[in-house]
């Protein structure tokens, strides 16, 4: 076996998680989108993403069609649904300013009940503080920014990184609607 396909048999991690994220949010044309527009929306390197689209074409997350590499979102939402939590864990931590996620954010906010600390992503410009909790990738909270469609489906599944049972449900529900 050689280097490459070595590489391909690893495990997935955060920027595979990113990179599944965006190719949701991407395109309404069954989140199909270019290695290079993936790199400058999510502001990592091409290589990294070319490697990261390929360890999920491996996993069958992302398939590679006649018309290019698009996202299977029963897959995607399978690793969301079941993997996330152990994938990428997360917990509330101290106080930051940052971008609202999981219960903090819409959609789950008009779902889950609110508490006296909202959660936060952390972004130096954010618009809320909050507990924080660490992005899935260290270029999320960025990324979540530029786009809302992106920073929604990043907030359902920081409400399955942190919730409880009952926001768990809502958010497996609510990814499931948009997936």
């Amino acid at each position: 076996m050689d280097r490459e396909q070595a590489q391909l048999l690893l495990p997935l991690g955060s920027l595979d998680l990113l990179v599944v994220l965006k190719m949701a949010a991407a395109t309404p044309s069954a989140g199909r989108c270019s290695v290079r527009k993936l790199a400058e929306a999510l502001d990592v390197p091409k290589s990294n993403v070319d490697r990261s689209v390929r360890r999920l074409v491996a996993q069958s997350v992302v398939v590679d069609g006649p018309d290019g590499k698009r996202l299977n979102r029963l897959n995607a939402r399978d690793l969301f649904s079941h993997g996330v939590r152990w994938l990428a864990p997360a917990r509330p931590g101290k106080i930051v300013l940052g971008l609202p996620t999981a219960h903090a954010a819409a959609p789950l906010a008009n779902q889950l009940p609110g508490d006296s600390d909202p959660v936060v992503i952390p972004l130096d410009e954010g618009p809320m503080r909050g507990r924080s909790v660490a992005p899935i990738h260290p270029s999320a909270p960025a990324a979540a920014q530029r786009d809302p469609k992106f920073h929604e489906l990043l907030a359902i599944v920081d409400g399955i990184r942190i919730g409880g049972a009952r926001e768990r449900e809502v958010a497996v529900a609510a990814l499931r609607a948009r997936l």
